[in-house]
């Protein structure tokens, strides 16, 4: 399958960076760690094969990814960040995890989760109703635009598989 390329346009995000800033610099390891409770109680299909890694190493691991897709978010370079992440998938070089081994559900479950976890920490960012609006139209389109790549990706991979 051929590497991903999205126009850097395609991000145009007004409340979205500054809100990636606040969760960057004051919430990094609980966003995490809520993110990774969410995926347990939906039990994401992807979980099993990266149950092979130690609690440990998985925290840190999310840490790391989570931390270069929000500082991508607050810099406004989100969408080289994403075909590094989808290029590395369709390199098959993302650890503890075969490219194979994810399947449908969890592109859905997983940008589901993403959404419901960003909505976690927005009262804590602002009590304006209408910035947490725009903060949630915001995630919702950049979520849906990722989901769009990557279930692109997916396809791609599963019609090589």
């Amino acid at each position: 399958m051929e590497q991903v390329s999205i126009d850097k346009n395609t991000f145009k995000l007004r409340h979205l960076p500054e809100y990636a800033g606040y969760l960057l610099e004051n919430k990094l390891e609980e966003f995490v760690l809520v993110g990774i409770r969410f995926a347990r109680e939906l039990d994401l299909p992807m979980l099993k094969p990266l149950s092979r890694i130690p609690e440990k190493e998985l925290v840190a691991m999310s840490l790391e990814s989570n931390k270069k897709i929000l500082s991508a978010l607050a810099n406004g370079t989100v969408a080289a960040q994403i075909e590094e992440n989808l290029n590395n998938w369709i390199g098959n070089k993302i650890k503890g995890l075969d490219r194979m081994e994810v399947v449908a559900e969890d592109l859905t479950l997983a940008y589901y989760i993403r959404r419901r976890t960003y909505s976690h920490f927005l009262y804590g960012y602002t009590q304006s109703a209408a910035i947490q609006q725009q903060v949630i139209d915001d995630v919702d389109y950049y979520t849906s635009m990722e989901e769009l790549y990557s279930l692109k990706v997916y396809l791609g991979i599963q019609q090589e598989g």
